[in-house]
């Protein structure tokens, strides 16, 4: 377990030197590129497009904390944006109902991934891909291969009002972004989340539950994709089968940029907030340039390889 991360004093920028060394030069090469990119409007663009992401990324940071991966996060948000818009448009359920049918639709797919991973013993990454699969067949299902619209100006207001001039979508990143630093950091599930990444074995002759502890983030992980699917599907006013579609590779490139260990018991909010504004500048300033949208897959691919590789030695140099 990093102990480093669970101390107060120690400070954040300490911690996050390099990547908001990368963050700056980045936005510099991107401002320096297109002048539109450090306006206002864009920026709060930026914020508002990768807001899911963030609520994504939030949870991926606790299953890469503990070892392990979700790679079903893209589908999950998919499933409960298509079923919260099938709700609403061909049911004609109401809204507050439809709301907590997305979230619970989200937090179902992670108790299967919880149980699956914690007490059946089924590796994270066959687990995910399996439940990954699943709910992209049913949301073809439901949709039937269409887009469903959604007419129902409460449902949209969902991921489109905003306060004091800001985009509600925004609010809702920033709560679950604080939320997770408080569960992490002040409370004893963030201790044994550390505690599990660290040393599983260490964890549970310490007295941690580890098949209940192990299983609790996939719940959070699913309830957090189940509000992203939500929001997205509101601020879009439709959904279609593809929603959530590469979804998770962002989250864990958010993730693995902001200094989290694939192996576990090391990583931060903080530094996986820088992720997702590093993640999130390259998509903005690749757009601005006119690059093709295929290029941004090849630099998050690259991104998470160097990062992964830094790690890696990191780790190595660190035991010799």
């Amino acid at each position: 377990m990093d102990t480093k991360n669970k101390i107060p004093g120690v400070s954040f920028v300490k911690r996050n030197i390099g990547t908001i060394i990368g963050l700056i030069l980045l936005v510099i090469i991107v401002s320096i590129s297109t002048p539109k990119f450090l306006t206002s409007s864009n920026i709060l663009n930026l914020l508002k497009s990768n807001s899911v992401n963030a609520i994504i990324s939030c949870g991926m940071l606790m299953a890469i904390l503990m070892g392990e991966i979700d790679i079903s996060v893209g589908s999950t948000v998919g499933l409960s944006g298509i079923i919260g818009a099938y709700m609403i448009t061909n049911v004609g359920l109401p809204v507050v109902p439809t709301v907590f049918i997305c979230l619970g639709v989200g937090a179902l797919v992670g108790i299967v991934n919880g149980v699956a991973i914690s007490y059946l013993k089924v590796p994270a990454f066959v687990a995910t891909l399996a439940t990954q699969s699943i709910g992209r067949g049913l949301t073809e299902i439901i949709s039937g291969g269409v887009t469903i619209r959604v007419r129902n100006t409460g449902y949209t207001a969902l991921g489109n009002q905003n306060v004091a001039g800001i985009s509600v979508i925004i609010i809702y990143a920033a709560a679950v972004l604080i939320f997770t630093w408080f569960l992490l950091n002040r409370t004893r599930f963030g201790y044994y989340i550390y505690a599990l990444g660290g040393n599983k074995l260490a964890a549970q002759y310490s007295g941690v539950n580890v098949k209940k502890y192990n299983m609790l983030p996939y719940v959070l992980i699913g309830l957090f994709c189940g509000l992203g699917g939500l929001i997205w599907s509101a601020r879009l006013g439709s959904a279609a089968a593809t929603l959530g579609s590469g979804f998770e590779m962002d989250a864990i490139a958010a993730v693995v940029i902001g200094g989290t260990s694939m192996s576990g018991g090391v990583g931060t909010v903080g530094g996986t907030f820088i992720g997702i504004l590093i993640i999130g500048v390259i998509t903005n300033g690749l757009n601005l340039m006119g690059i093709n949208s295929f290029w941004q897959e090849v630099f998050k691919g690259i991104i998470i390889l160097v990062a992964v590789i830094i790690d890696v030695v990191r780790k190595s140099k660190s035991k010799d």
